[in-house]
């Protein structure tokens, strides 16, 4: 091989490289910015194939997609001084190449930048609503307000905030144990009294119940005594009227009865005269 084709291979391959180096590829999920000794000259927004000084010019690609950002959790004093967790997040997405590459070199340098102005933003907002309006039917409105804050803050740098929500509102740990504490000795309080008037009422009932069972008893009482006297009134007459019939027979009948009643036990005695009137019956009184 002679010098003159070593030569045209060197500039051949000199070609290619400054050929590839004059131009580069942006692809529609990107966006680029080129720098010239990290001084920023244009941006391109629209994918394809694009020019630039070789060994002069470098691009920087940046995403042109909806990004996520999670806030970490922090802690928000209401306007009521109640303390409450606030966890967050963010969609956003770069609105200005320009603005986000001179704000923040790198895409971590942006997202803090943006974590800050979100935190700031929540505190500022949640500080003038009072706890119940935080965890109460505004959290929409109140979303919105932070939203609109954090995307006015965010355009300094570049930034386009497309949504902010607020995924989980709750009270630290030990106002939760405070809260739940007091809330049990309240339950604690409410059964206490719940029980008291139970027994209250069941005295009261037992009370009645007693009181009713005795007037039952009595009324009872009084109705059996008017039917027991009203059959012995009942008893007299009929005696009294069969006496009026046959005076030999109710006395002979009465007798009897006297009999039965002195007799009835097999270790009576009684000592009385033969001619006595309660044997009459006994006697023959044909001589």
């Amino acid at each position: 091989m002679n010098a003159k084709s070593i030569v045209a291979l060197v500039l051949l391959a000199v070609l290619v490289f400054v050929g590839l180096n004059s131009v580069f590829v942006v692809d529609e999920r990107k966006q680029a910015i080129v720098v010239q000794f990290g001084e920023p000259k244009r941006t391109v927004t629209e994918p394809g194939l694009h020019f630039k000084t070789p060994m002069v010019e470098q691009v920087i690609l940046l995403e042109k997609r909806i990004m996520s950002l999670d806030v970490p959790p922090q802690e928000v004093l209401a306007s009521d001084q109640r303390r409450i967790l606030v966890d967050s997040f963010a969609r956003y997405r770069i609105s200005d190449p320009l603005k986000r590459y001179q704000a923040a070199r790198d895409e971590r340098g942006a997202a803090s930048l943006l974590e800050n102005a979100m935190e700031s933003t929540v505190r500022q907002v949640l500080a003038q609503e009072p706890m119940v309006g935080i965890v109460s039917g505004q959290r929409g409105e109140l979303m919105k307000r932070i939203s609109d804050l954090t995307n006015e803050r965010a355009k300094t740098f570049g930034l386009e905030v497309v949504d902010v929500r607020l995924k989980r509102v709750d009270l630290p740990r030990e106002n939760s144990e405070a809260i739940f504490r007091r809330m049990e000795t309240e339950r604690q309080r409410e059964a206490a009294d719940k029980r008291a008037s139970g027994q209250r009422d069941a005295v009261k009932i037992k009370a009645a119940a007693d009181r009713q069972v005795a007037e039952l008893i009595a009324e009872a009482e009084r109705q059996s005594q008017t039917i027991r006297g009203e059959a012995d009134g009942q008893a007299v007459k009929i005696f009294a009227e069969a006496f009026g019939k046959d005076e030999d027979f109710f006395e002979f009948y009465r007798t009897m009865q006297a009999y039965r009643v002195a007799l009835g036990k097999d270790d009576t005695r009684l000592v009385l005269s033969p001619d006595s009137e309660f044997f009459k019956l006994f006697m023959n009184e044909k001589k």
